[in-house]
């Protein structure tokens, strides 16, 4: 199984966004929910664990060069934030689990796949 779907597996990530490559390479992850924070120190290939669901999401994800977004707690993203990220090409998803167990989930993953 590649990375990407043994991701969208574990956490039982939706793809929320259409027309989307998730081709993307993964490089690492981020949990956090100051856009400062994440602006700071989020790498590129990043996927981004957060909370909010507003298209600010979106343009931090795009500047820093994210592989994708994935929103906790089956939070529904704003009708905005759907059509930004389709713009932009970044996949984003819901899951169910809360940002620890997201985080936790993730990391495990991305250690059996060596990239941390």
């Amino acid at each position: 199984m590649n990375l990407w779907n043994s991701i969208i597996k574990t956490l039982e990530l939706t793809l929320q966004t259409k027309n989307v490559d998730l081709e993307r390479k993964i490089r690492g992850a981020y949990c956090g929910d100051l856009l400062s924070d994440v602006l700071a120190h989020a790498s590129p290939g990043d996927l981004w664990i957060t909370i909010h669901r507003h298209r600010n999401i979106v343009a931090v994800a795009a500047l820093v060069n994210l592989s994708g977004l994935i929103i906790t707690g089956n939070r529904p993203p704003d009708p905005d934030t759907l059509e930004t990220a389709g713009k932009e090409g970044i996949p984003l998803f819901t899951t169910p689990f809360n940002n620890f167990q997201a985080a936790g989930k993730l990391y495990k993953i991305l250690s059996d796949y060596s990239m941390i």
